[in-house]
């Protein structure tokens, strides 16, 4: 499924211990990690008149290769071909732009930094636009340790990625194609999938309580015929059918049942284009202290 992986790296705290976490998607056909560094051309001292200075380039580079070699290590220790590559400039566009230009890349692994709402406003995240402009499914990795979890913790994570999935569903077509990928997991050690539609409080409250009960016999039909789906692929399978909060009530049902693993897909109804502020997806990647597997609406047309 996810044969050759795109794997940026800025050589901070626990960058290396999320690599190896990564090692788990051999288990659905990963062979090959390109390790790409990008140097923020925007942070490079400049000059009054020229710009940024080469020699700072270049020193940056080197320092930039010598660190990169412990992941490259690190990489081929495991079994896999490694990729090194070293480029300057805007981080994102550098990102998508070499996702387009290497052929069979088929996922993109973007760190996610826990940071305030405030700071994250004001400087925004490569990740968003990475899922924001880009064409690939994105995985965006919770490391425990960055949210203060234990060293326990974190072997459990590196482990068990797969382990517990948790599906959110709107209907909408593009969370309906996001279904198709679990066709693509059937080699994944997955001991339970975890489907949840959860009704709008605020919009069913506006109904009368008819019109409330068909809409909540509709969810339970389509929540049944999901489940049988999936178990025909051979899934463990439970629902759930909630009325509350999207937003809020995912990241809840996550860490109640336990879950290793989201995969979302965005646009449609409830999953916004573009992943802005507000959408249950960029909900979820930002807020979230469990993984989020992101299939993009141009991923799901594509494929």
């Amino acid at each position: 499924m996810f044969r050759k992986i795109l794997f940026p790296i800025k050589f901070e705290e626990f960058s290396l211990d999320v690599l190896k976490c990564i090692f788990e998607f051999k288990i659905i056909g990963m062979e090959e990690i390109i390790l790409l560094h990008v140097i923020d051309v925007s942070r490079l001292p400049l000059d009054k008149y020229e710009g940024y200075s080469e020699e700072d380039l270049k020193i940056l580079k080197a320092l930039a290769e010598e660190k990169i070699k412990y992941a490259v290590k690190m990489v081929e220790d495991a079994g896999f071909i490694a990729k090194k590559i070293i480029r300057v400039g805007i981080p994102y566009r550098e990102i998508l732009k070499f996702a387009e230009e290497e052929k069979d890349i088929s996922l993109i692994v973007s760190g996610r930094q826990k940071k305030s709402l405030l700071k994250e406003i004001f400087i925004g995240s490569n990740t968003e636009k990475i899922i924001k402009y880009g064409n690939l499914p994105v995985f965006v990795p919770k490391y425990p340790a960055v949210f203060g979890g234990s060293k326990e913790e974190c072997e459990r994570f590196c482990k068990n990625i797969f382990k517990r999935i948790l599906y959110p569903t709107d209907w909408s077509a593009y969370a309906l194609a996001t279904l198709q990928y679990f066709k693509k997991l059937k080699g994944a050690p997955i001991e339970e999938i975890v489907v949840v539609h959860i009704m709008d409080e605020k919009a069913m409250k506006l109904q009368p309580y008819e019109k409330f009960k068909e809409f909540e016999r509709e969810d339970i039909d389509r929540l049944e015929k999901t489940r049988k789906e999936l178990e025909e692929l051979g899934f463990k399978v439970k629902t759930r059918l909630e009325v509350g909060n999207p937003r809020s009530d995912l990241i809840k049902i996550a860490k109640e049942e336990d879950i290793t693993m989201i995969i979302i897909g965005t646009h449609g109804k409830g999953f916004v284009k573009s992943i802005l502020w507000g959408s249950v997806s960029r909900n979820l990647v930002e807020y979230s202290e469990k993984p989020v597997l992101i299939i993009s609406n141009k991923s799901l047309i594509h494929n």
